[in-house]
């Protein structure tokens, strides 16, 4: 029995971003009307992407760490895509990334997204409420306005246990 195209979007897998991914990403983010310009390479190596077979990047999720908190940013899904779990994947897959990391608070910056975050556990707070390091972050400092909304999410680090086999 052949799928439903929302059903694929839904089963759409999020893999780590490589350097080759920064243009689409930012031209995905542009589209988004999210903050692109002082994304880099480097920056990829936290980014994650999912790929829509030969149309390219059906969407994005990033992470900016600064020590156990983290700035999730740049969750973009493409227009066509939207509606079918895809940002819930993306949120998913981020949170188990950070997590693995040792973070315990993710934070965000947003001027459009407030209910989707608060549906899914992000409560409000005062900018000056996050750690001075993330404060500083280009994000916080020139990219989002003053009026975009904070939040933040607690989450449970993960330590990356090492299985042997043999």
């Amino acid at each position: 029995m052949p799928q439903e195209p929302s059903e694929l979007l839904v089963r759409s897998l999020f893999v780590r971003a490589e350097a080759t991914s920064l243009l689409p990403v930012r031209s995905l983010l542009w589209d988004a009307g999210l903050p692109e310009s002082d994304l880099r390479e480097e920056h990829m190596e936290a980014f994650f992407v999912s790929r829509a077979g030969d149309e390219g990047i059906l969407a994005c999720v990033g992470l900016e760490r600064f020590g156990e908190t983290a700035l999730l940013r740049s969750l973009a899904v493409r227009a066509d895509a939207r509606g079918n779990g895809v940002g819930d994947q993306a949120l998913q897959t981020m949170e188990a990334f950070a997590a693995s990391k040792g973070v315990n608070r993710l934070c965000i910056l947003t001027t459009t997204a407030e209910p989707f975050f608060e549906a899914r556990g992000f409560e409000r707070c005062d900018r000056t409420a996050l750690p001075a390091s993330v404060q500083a972050s280009t994000e916080f400092k020139s990219l989002c306005p003053a009026s975009a909304v904070c939040m933040f999410k607690e989450i449970t680090p993960t330590p990356i246990e090492k299985h042997r086999h043999g």
